[in-house]
């Protein structure tokens, strides 16, 4: 089942994805982060109440906050990445956050990739980065603040990992989403950051609903797979559906090139996925 869960929430990142692009036409990248972050806290609750999610040891509570802060500190990252106006240069980076989910898996959680899966994975990592215009362009403070996104993203699904182990995903996703407004409402008082939406919130609503989605899934995955496992599909689906979203929804341009990558990527994925296959 943990192969189903990961496509599943694959697709659902990839709609949240698509949504937030919409989105954001009329509303600031952190009032999105700290609605969706508020939005969902009481989805989770209810979840948590309905399927009697109450078992909680006491090894929770430190990879929990860790997970917080990395995820808090990747979306301020991003954030102020977007307020540069080179992210477009710069998402190829987020390639490499597969390479550091599967580094701090090993790591920390002693988890370690066959060779075959090895070179499938870095074969992917180059093919989203060819997909998405290459590395050959970024520098600067930009690139700095998306390797810190790529370390916030790619190690706190490790620490997501350990702190599942100590809990039900539904109290996971409680406590994480409030610490996860907490602190992108702190940064947003501290330096004057409007946070506010523009529109009615209940636009918001199907994203919402997608974007818990996306995260219990994932959460549901990391039960029994690696977490560089987990990392490198989601962006690989993630790339693959944007483009083709892109394109039906958009009407944005494919080129010949991203057609070959998104071939490249979608043959490695059977590959990284074989022992469990």
């Amino acid at each position: 089942m943990s192969i189903a869960f990961l496509f599943i929430s694959a697709i659902c990142w990839t709609l949240f994805d698509l949504s937030r692009k919409k989105l954001v036409a009329n509303e600031t990248p952190l009032a999105l982060t700290l609605a969706f972050n508020v939005g969902a806290i009481p989805l989770y609750l209810a979840a948590y109440f309905i399927a009697s999610d109450s078992t909680v040891s006491a090894g929770y509570w430190l990879p929990s906050l860790v997970a917080a802060v990395l995820a808090a500190m990747a979306a301020v990252g991003f954030i102020t990445a977007l307020k540069l106006g080179d992210v477009a240069k710069v998402i190829p980076v987020l390639a490499l956050t597969p390479v550091i989910s599967t580094l701090a898996a090993g790591w920390l959680l002693d988890e370690s990739l066959s060779v075959y899966q090895w070179l499938a994975m870095l074969v992917t990592v180059v093919a989203i980065g060819g997909a998405q215009g290459g590395l050959h362009h970024v520098k600067g403070k930009p690139f700095l603040l998306m390797l810190l996104v790529c370390f916030g993203w790619g190690v706190g699904i490790v620490f997501d990992k350990q702190a599942l182990e100590h809990s039900g995903p539904f109290f996971h996703g409680v406590v994480q989403t409030t610490l996860g407004s907490l602190l992108i409402a702190s940064y947003a008082f501290a330096t004057k950051t409007p946070a506010r939406l523009q529109g009615q919130a209940l636009r918001l609503i199907p994203a919402l609903l997608v974007f818990v989605g996306a995260v219990v899934f994932q959460w549901l995955a990391l039960d029994g797979l690696d977490a560089g496992i987990v990392e490198t599909v989601k962006r690989s689906v993630g790339i693959v559906g944007a483009l083709l979203g892109g394109l039906l929804l958009f009407r944005e341009a494919i080129t010949k090139a991203q057609v070959f990558w998104c071939i490249v990527i979608l043959a490695c994925i059977p590959v990284i996925l074989q022992p469990e296959v």
